[in-house]
């Protein structure tokens, strides 16, 4: 459920840690932040598949939107 919450929801674990502890069930949130990254690298070899398999291809495409990039003095539209 933590990952679901995570990556599905959207939901930060910090708040996840509150609403557990409220429902009785109090888990540490480096705990949940170990979970999640254990998670990560049991997938690292299946995103690496994902990743050759991708970039194997005669051309990627992807849509037009625009990245701020963050910089001291302005934001700049790369």
């Amino acid at each position: 459920m933590i990952m679901f919450e995570k990556f599905g929801q959207h939901q930060p674990l910090n708040r996840q840690a509150e609403r557990y502890a409220l429902e009785g069930v109090p888990i540490a949130l480096s705990t949940m932040a170990d979970a999640v990254g254990a998670v990560c690298a049991s997938l690292d070899p299946l995103l690496r598949l994902v990743e050759a398999h991708v970039m194997a291809a005669e051309r990627l495409h992807a849509d037009d939107s625009v990245l701020q990039k963050h910089t001291e003095r302005m934001i700049e539209m790369i």
